[in-house]
């Protein structure tokens, strides 16, 4: 059968709904942190229009797209590529058997529950018993001192770096600002009674000062708000003016200078009538309990914290920062809470569905649990690691109280609530109603109970010594999304989450990039290795889509991979599968994916492209509805040029 993918795919109103649906994520992909998951939207689209016959009305493939039923019953679904996971959770949506593979098992343990997740119930009230044994364990670590209100709650605990000068050895604060928060009005911030609050590098005293302040007076000096230490990517030592880098200082391994803790009203009574979160200096009682119990801290370094941190070879950090463990990432109470919640679920009498849905709830705390957390000073909102998809050092550190109940980003509550919303197949998605609109609406699939299938394998050696699935077990339809040759490298990000899951913390096998004297080759090979693995894990004559984007030579590699796999281009689509917003968007993104649909050389016949399989005609389309950037113009024709001769018209 010739399928819809393969005539009349509408990636201009599939566009629309990625970009619609970035504004309502689906709580099923938000039980963990993955870094480049494709949209749910695409990957409804594409599985629907890849298994529907060519002469399907538009009319008919939307009401199927917003329709809760089983479209894909009794059809196979596989992925070599699994990551986050979006293929194999909606085509399990609609209602196939979804078999997927990944080198990383992380990647795996987060598949495991989108796929099969406990009863959100059971979730929570095993969570509670799980909060309810951390904080009798270790709460005293976040108590409000006996100087302090009891009446508040720490959330936060802001502080910088003490770093030593290489060049005359003085030690100073290291700051690019003496701000800490502003309530400056931004939508979503937190709203507080006092404007701006600053410090002084000196005392350490706080100073609450008005939205127009431009300087602070203490200890007999008049200091500007943007005085820094920190400028330019350089330290300037007040004592002798030499310019060091984060690399020279190891400033991610100093010593902390604890400047003040922020706190929410303590929960209970009317919530409407409790006062907004205060910002107070630190105590010498704070700075006591920020050290946290050593011999509370030694168990965890025991169990996860002396692994050595692995860097790629074109990134150090944060190696380069002097973070050389994984302990070093971690305070000591960040340490002791890690170490005490994972040993519970470890030990508790729990369901495996449950005991998977928690270990997964405390990983994803880890990435608000860290020395390198940041704070968004304009929205009062701690700023994650791996807010960009990689290793940064903030200058203002902020570390975060776990237990706290009512507020907070990262918090054992809040990520319990999310992992337990995640369990329930319903969410806020986007369709195409009539006339054409994007409306959004609230979806509820019946799941199937399906024996699904995730591996952690290695999908370019995957049958290397071993017969493909027998043919009455092939798979229907691959759809996948490989690693791009302009690769981050998820492996060296995701073992800050592996570390602390014992069985989950080794790869089977290396990671797909370009690597070698000659990488393009050595990607191609490798990608065509997989591909052409997947395809026998597939019927005879079975359709097989990827998407990718990237550069000439990435192209490059991806038609070596086609000649590997022995696998002709059928079809080809431009979609927009990361979508930046507000500053993030100029003319250097490439925001659009481009979709590959291939057969087996046996089920198609030399062709050449139609005519509307140019760059001029996808633009014409897409624009002005969407944005299309000089950079995707360049990804779609360097996508055309390696698929033009690789083109083939499918057999009935």
């Amino acid at each position: 059968m010739v399928s819809l993918l393969e005539r009349q795919f509408p990636y201009r109103d599939v566009s629309r709904l990625v970009a619609a649906d970035r504004r309502s994520p689906d709580p099923a992909y938000q039980a963990h942190r993955w870094w480049a998951r494709r949209p749910p939207a695409l990957l409804r689209a594409l599985l629907l229009a890849a298994t529907l016959p060519a002469d399907t009305t538009q009319e008919c493939l939307w009401r199927a797209y917003a329709s809760p039923e089983p479209h894909l019953d009794n059809m196979t679904v596989v992925d070599p590529f699994l990551g986050g996971g979006t293929t194999v959770v909606e085509a399990a949506r609609l209602g196939a058997r979804a078999r997927g593979l990944d080198v990383d098992p992380l990647a795996v343990l987060i598949n495991q529950h989108q796929l099969m997740p406990p009863d959100p119930a059971d979730v929570l009230a095993a969570g509670r018993h799980l909060v309810d044994h951390v904080a009798g364990a270790l709460g005293h670590l976040w108590a409000t001192p006996a100087t302090a209100d009891d009446r508040w709650t720490p959330l936060h605990y802001f502080a910088v770096a003490a770093v030593t000068c290489p060049e005359c050895h003085h030690q100073g604060p290291l700051y690019r600002s003496l701000v800490l928060a502003r309530s400056v009005g931004h939508a979503g911030s937190v709203v507080r009674d006092v404007a701006v609050t600053a410090f002084c590098p000196d005392c350490l005293a706080l100073h609450d000062c008005e939205e127009t302040a431009t300087e602070i007076r203490c200890c007999g000096t008049t200091r500007r708000l943007e005085d820094a230490t920190f400028r330019g990517a350089r330290y300037s030592c007040p004592a002798c003016g030499h310019r060091s880098s984060h690399e020279a200082l190891k400033s991610g391994a100093s010593p902390r200078i604890l400047l003040a803790v922020e706190e929410t009203p303590a929960a209970g009574g009317d919530a409407a009538r409790r006062p907004r979160r205060r910002i107070r200096a630190a105590t010498s009682a704070d700075r006591e309990l920020a050290q946290g119990s050593a011999a509370e801290a030694t168990a965890a370094v025991v169990h996860a914290g002396a692994i050595p941190i692995r860097t790629p070879a074109n990134d150090n950090r944060p190696v380069s920062f002097g973070i050389t463990t994984i302990g070093d990432l971690h305070t000591p109470r960040q340490l002791a809470y890690l170490q005490t919640a994972l040993a519970w679920v470890a030990t508790a009498k729990l369901d495996e569905a449950v005991a998977r849905a928690l270990r997964l709830a405390v990983s994803s705390t880890i990435t608000s649990n860290n020395r390198l957390c940041g704070y968004a000073r304009d929205y009062g909102r701690l700023a994650p690691l791996f807010s960009i998809r990689a290793f940064s050092l903030p200058w203002l550190t902020v570390e975060l109280n776990p237990l706290n109940p009512t507020g907070g980003r990262g918090t054992l509550a809040a990520a319990l609530s999310r992992i337990a919303r995640s369990c329930a197949d319903v969410a806020r998605r986007n369709i195409i109603a009539k006339g054409g609109k994007t409306n959004p609406v609230t979806v509820t699939w019946t799941r199937r109970r399906h024996s699904h299938s995730v591996t952690c394998a290695d999908a370019t050696t995957e049958y290397d010594g071993q017969s493909a699935p027998d043919a009455d077990d092939r798979a229907d339809i691959c759809i996948t999304d490989p690693p791009y040759f302009d690769f981050i490298p998820y492996d060296a990000l995701s073992q800050v989450y592996r570390a602390w899951l014992p069985d989950q913390q080794h790869l089977s096998g290396p990671p797909l990039l370009p690597q070698g004297a000659e990488p393009v080759t050595e990607f191609g090979t490798r990608l065509g290795r997989a591909l052409a693995h997947a395809a026998s894990a597939c019927k005879e004559n079975a359709l097989l889509a990827f998407t990718y984007k990237g550069g000439d030579i990435a192209w490059d590699a991806v038609g070596l991979a086609l000649d590997h796999a022995k696998l002709c281009v059928t079809a080809l689509w431009p979609v927009l599968a990361d979508p930046h917003m507000g500053h993030h968007a100029h003319e250097g993104n490439c925001e659009y994916d481009i979709v590959v649909v291939t057969r087996q050389m046996t089920a198609s016949e030399p062709s050449v492209p139609p005519d509307d399989v140019s760059v001029a005609h996808w633009t014409g389309v897409l624009r002005p509805a969407l944005r299309v950037s000089a950079a995707d113009e360049a990804n779609m024709r360097s996508a055309i040029r390696i698929a033009a001769p690789r083109w083939a018209a499918p057999l009935s």
